[in-house]
């Protein structure tokens, strides 16, 4: 069998359309000048010689249709001699079988030939004539009508597409993969916080204590250091407020010093509206010895009150609990009058009146509290405890939102307690905790322990992955920084605190330099002098209170010198260095600890610290995928020369402080780090890309 292929269209003549028949019944041709479609029906006895096909036309003209290759021609019919005999279309009867050596034949007419094809005629055959709308060709026939140059456009834009797609997608997978190492964090993870000791922030009536209104005053500044939160230290009413403020005498109320419940719930609003969270400090493991509790307790120790304290002999006999051997009442020869008692905590009655207590302040809308002195608690046995911190964290998360978690806070002497005493309970209780506060007990005779500090504080992310550390240079309970390592190197060492892996809280005056107040007839310190009055101005009484009063604790004598106006370079350059720290991972992410070194998908990463001599330090911090910073502190009593470039290549400087030119430079631009001069007191960090 064989077909013949479509020959190209003529303006004159049919086509033949040759396809493969059952039978050769029919042939269809089609007419080149008008497009129509016409089916001749012929019999067998149609071939002519040589075994051409020969049709004959109603007028006796014949048509031959001359084989030009070898082969035999059969056409064999699909449709019956009428329409409707297998109800079948007569353009549903033919199916093209193409071969290889098939050749068209293109048959020549008349313009009478041309008009007798649509008659019907009394001859041998039959003529059947049918229009077929373009939508009907065969597929044969329209893919010479396709709109090419349109479709080689739609693949185009379909394969642009494709490769966008593709882009998009390794874009996406390669920054999922580079950025999943940085958790999403909580307000206070690797946050700043602000530590204030009310009394001696700014004094708002001529009293000489600092209260809540004043502090009110005062918020515009603080804010501008990008904090996260303001600690205030005890404000509970207190026997010898503020010097005695650890002699509680009620914890539901605050010091009329300060004010009232009512300026205390403004000042929290106040707050709050400025985006800042409100922890507050508080020690329920003791209370004055004046407190109601205690009266009763001294007057009838078997009544109702016969169990709320223990004894002081007591304390010393005891082998259980969480004291260091014996607890010796807070003495001194300047005390007035009263001591302090410890509170009997697993007593029933201690536990609902304390945690009725904190339920108040939460009540208040605080954030967080720091539960001080839990290192020294008094319990019976060891479980009471973890019932203890377990209702705790009920009553925190009973009044946190979507929005605010509300969080606890305890001291790294709490933590080093239950290690030492290998508590059954450690792990259990810091998943408890939110921020262990670690003191950096920096000394520039003694830097060589900052690299040791540090570790030990890593290795409490092997315990507890949710508590993160918090690290500080001062507090209410420490001497000041300034006094501690001289005016010198402090700046130094702020820089360097504010770069270290976790959070951050900042003791207020650190910023400018504050000392502990001292007589200036002796020049010797006072007790508590590190909660001296804060210097503003170089104006009588430094701003803190009225020229005609004189604050509770005395001006330290440099207020002039060292006061927010006079100091606004340094106070410009930490709200610098905070804001940087906030934005960038590299800074503000605690350090993960596997034992050995701290990693994140098998990398180092978040500091290393290099200490030369424990004359210059050198801590570097880094993150994949993040800025990479590098902060040197000299922290010896000569000049040195500093090779930077053995940690970085190529870096600019953020922040440059030249302590004996009194210069501090806040740039972004290059330097040569391969010698770089810094003289005792000097600092430098800059940044790179990783």
């Amino acid at each position: 069998m064989k077909t013949m292929l479509y020959s190209s269209t003529t303006r004159e003549g049919l086509i033949v359309y040759n396809r493969l028949y059952a039978s050769p019944e029919s042939i269809k041709l089609a007419n080149c000048t008008n497009g129509d479609f016409q089916f001749y029906r012929m019999d067998s006895s149609c071939s002519g010689p040589n075994g051409d096909i020969v049709l004959t036309i109603s007028d006796g003209s014949q048509l031959m249709m001359k084989e030009r290759s070898k082969s035999n021609t059969s056409l064999i019919s699909r449709c019956s001699s009428t329409d409707s005999e297998q109800g079948q279309k007569p353009e549903c009867s033919t199916n093209l079988l193409e071969s290889e050596i098939s050749q068209p034949f293109v048959i020549h007419l008349s313009q009478e030939d041309r008009q007798s094809t649509s008659a019907e005629t009394n001859s041998n055959y039959s003529l059947r004539t049918r229009e077929f709308p373009l939508s009907s060709c065969p597929l044969d026939v329209l893919v010479f009508q396709w709109n090419w140059a349109g479709f080689r456009l739609g693949c185009f834009v379909v394969f642009v597409c494709v490769l966008v797609g593709l882009f998009c997608v390794v874009l996406m997978s390669v920054t999922s993969q580079t950025s999943h190492c940085i958790p999403a964090r909580e307000w206070w993870q690797g946050a700043v916080s602000y530590e204030v000791f009310p009394a001696s922030f700014q004094d708002s009536d001529g009293d000489g204590f600092g209260d809540f209104a004043g502090l009110r005053w005062r918020l515009p500044y603080i804010q501008k250091f990008n904090v996260a939160s303001i600690r205030l230290n005890s404000i509970f009413s207190a026997l010898d407020y503020p010097l005695e403020y650890t002699h509680v005498i009620d914890f539901k109320n605050v010091d009329p010093h300060l004010g009232n419940i009512a300026d205390f719930e403004k000042l929290v609003q106040d707050i709050h509206a400025r985006g800042i969270h409100v922890i507050l400090d508080m020690n329920p493991t003791i209370t004055s010895d004046q407190h109601p509790w205690a009266a009763h307790w001294q007057q009838n120790k078997s009544g109702e009150y016969g169990y709320f304290y223990v004894e002081t002999s007591e304390i010393k006999e005891k082998s259980s609990g969480f004291q260091d051997g014996h607890v010796e009442e807070k003495k001194s020869p300047n005390r007035p009058f009263g001591g302090e008692l410890f509170l009997n905590w697993s007593h029933p009655a201690v536990q609902k009146e304390m945690n009725s207590a904190l339920e108040f302040w939460l009540q208040k809308r605080v954030d967080g509290v720091y539960i001080k002195g839990l290192e020294h608690i008094q319990i019976t046995v060891e479980r009471d405890l973890f019932i203890i911190m377990k209702h705790w964290r009920f009553l925190l998360n009973k009044y946190s939102t979507d929005t605010r978690r509300n969080i606890l806070l305890v001291s790294s002497h709490f933590v080093e307690t239950l290690r030492k005493k290998k508590s059954r309970f450690l792990i259990s209780l810091l998943k408890f905790c939110d921020i262990l506060d670690f003191h950096l007990n920096f000394n520039v005779s003694h830097s060589l322990d900052l690299k040791a500090q540090l570790t030990v504080a890593d290795e409490w992310s092997t315990f507890s992955e949710s508590s993160w550390i918090n690290w500080h240079l001062g507090s209410a309970e420490t001497t000041r920084l300034a006094t501690r390592i001289g005016t010198t190197y402090t700046l130094g060492a702020m820089v360097l605190l504010l770069t270290l892996p976790g959070s951050v809280s900042l003791f207020y005056g650190d910023e400018i330099k504050l000392q502990d107040s001292k007589d200036v007839l002796t020049d010797k310190g006072y007790r508590e002098g590190q909660l001296c009055p804060m210097q503003w101005t170089s104006s009588v009484e430094a701003n803190f209170t009225s020229d005609l009063t004189s604050p509770w604790l005395p001006i330290h004598p440099e207020f002039s010198s060292q006061n927010v106006e006079e100091c606004s370079d340094d106070v410009s350059l930490i709200r610098q260095l905070i804001a940087t720290r906030k934005k960038s991972a590299s800074l503000w992410m605690k350090a993960i600890y596997d034992g050995k070194r701290a990693v994140c998908d098998g990398r180092p990463f978040t500091y290393v610290v290099h200490s030369d001599d424990g004359k210059l330090i050198t801590l570097e911090r880094y993150f994949p995928t993040e800025e990479r910073y590098v902060v040197g502190v000299n922290f010896g009593m000569k000049s040195l020369t500093a090779d930077f470039a053995r940690f970085v290549s190529e870096a600019h400087v953020l922040i440059s402080i030249e302590t004996n030119l009194h210069k501090i430079k806040m740039l972004h631009k290059p330097l040569n780090l391969r010698n770089v001069s810094l003289s005792p007191g000097d600092a430098l960090l800059i940044e790179t890309r990783t």
